[in-house]
């Protein structure tokens, strides 16, 4: 079994290193918890990770437009 590391942040903490967070998720595959007054609210994964984990569970994805797509 492979060890996953896992990162921990506070939504406006990870709002300022943004970009690193991504990075992370992207290239490293190292996902981050971001938390929201101690609780954790969502995980910023890769979308590589997003797309494997829709198809293991047979989440068919609709995506939403908005105005400035």
């Amino acid at each position: 079994m492979a060890t996953q590391t896992e990162h921990r942040a506070k939504i406006a903490e990870a709002r300022n290193v943004l970009g690193e967070v991504i990075a992370r998720a992207r290239f490293a595959q190292e996902p981050t918890i971001l938390v929201n007054r101690g609780k954790e609210a969502g995980v910023l994964v890769s979308y590589d990770f997003y797309e494997r984990a829709c198809e293991a569970l047979g989440v068919e994805r609709v995506v939403a437009t908005t105005a400035e797509s």
